[in-house]
């Protein structure tokens, strides 16, 4: 029967002949640990020139590619918030516009009222003529007044002024 686990020496446990000493088992792991040296890892297998410049350039093309996409993120939003300040400013223009047609129609309209009110007899009003016209003469001159310096007025102004 095979036993895999166990080590060769162990499966025979009847024949003590084959087994070592007790004191040659440790002067033997002696001289061996003695005889072993460091062994230092071996140093890591450096990338080729060609893998090193790959890899360079994926950094860089996906640094540019953030960039970039940051970028018209930017400028996408700036985009979508102008026209719609546009689309609003543009509507309150036509408010406006409609505001003023409508105030326009509004005073021809006033006009032509009174106009008609005008024209009957009981309204009071007279037709202007050239001897009903009162000329109001200008006023006399009046004497200039001397206004104070400036520089005196600031120079008495507190400091925080």
């Amino acid at each position: 029967m095979h036993q895999p686990n166990i080590p060769p020496r162990s499966r025979n446990r009847s024949s003590s002949s084959t087994r070592p000493s007790t004191k040659s088992n440790v002067v033997g792991a002696s001289q061996i640990h003695q005889q072993q040296k460091v062994r230092h890892l071996p140093q890591r297998n450096l990338a080729p020139v060609w893998l090193k410049s790959l890899l360079t350039l994926q950094r860089g093309s996906l640094f540019l590619f953030c960039s970039i996409f940051g970028l018209s993120s930017i400028v996408y939003a700036y985009t979508v918030y102008n026209q719609d300040l546009w689309r609003s400013q543009h509507a309150q223009l036509k408010r406006l516009q409609k505001q003023e047609r409508q105030q326009g129609v509004m005073d021809e309209n006033l006009k032509e009222e009174m106009a008609k009110t005008a024209e009957h007899p009981k309204s009071g009003l007279v037709a202007p003529s050239p001897d009903k016209i009162v000329f109001i003469p200008t006023a006399p001159p009046r004497p200039i007044k001397s206004i104070p310096s400036q520089s005196t007025s600031v120079s008495k102004l507190p400091v925080g002024y």
